[in-house]
């Protein structure tokens, strides 16, 4: 069964994803995450909502030199921001998405607490809880 996880991510790198120029999702350290689990991005503020899913394809771990030389075209983020991110680290991990979509309307972090009380964004990301997630759309 595979996993959900929320992925906080600038509201500007979320619209890169949802309008297809970003394909990989960059972070320092890596979620444990397989093909074919899901994500949702959480847009962070001022947006503070929920705004769309996708699938994981791969997850990339290897320094961010390597991923730079050979995936920069599809990264959404220029050199110099890129390097400045990984300034402190030899280590580099590009979540590559796939089946990306869009939530026709934006779920408000008001909302998502009306529905999952508990529930806080997370600092990078959060494993969703797949059998709460599943007992609240039957509800």
């Amino acid at each position: 069964m595979s996993k959900i996880i929320v992925i906080s991510i600038k509201p500007e790198f979320a619209n890169l994803i949802f309008d297809g120029s970003k394909k990989i999702e960059l972070r320092k350290s890596s979620p444990n995450v397989q093909p074919g689990d899901l994500m949702i991005v959480y847009s962070t503020s001022p947006e503070m909502a929920m705004v769309g899913i996708c699938m994981i394809k791969e997850v990339i771990k290897s320094t961010p030199n390597d991923i730079w030389i050979n995936h920069s075209e599809i990264l959404g983020i220029d050199e110099k921001r890129f390097n400045e991110y990984y300034s402190e680290t030899d280590k580099a991990v590009g979540i590559v998405l796939s089946s990306v979509r869009r939530f026709k309307s934006k779920m408000p972090l008001k909302k998502v607490k009306e529905i999952f009380p508990s529930f806080t964004p997370p600092q990078t990301f959060k494993y969703f809880n797949r059998n709460s997630l599943m007992e609240t759309i039957k509800a």
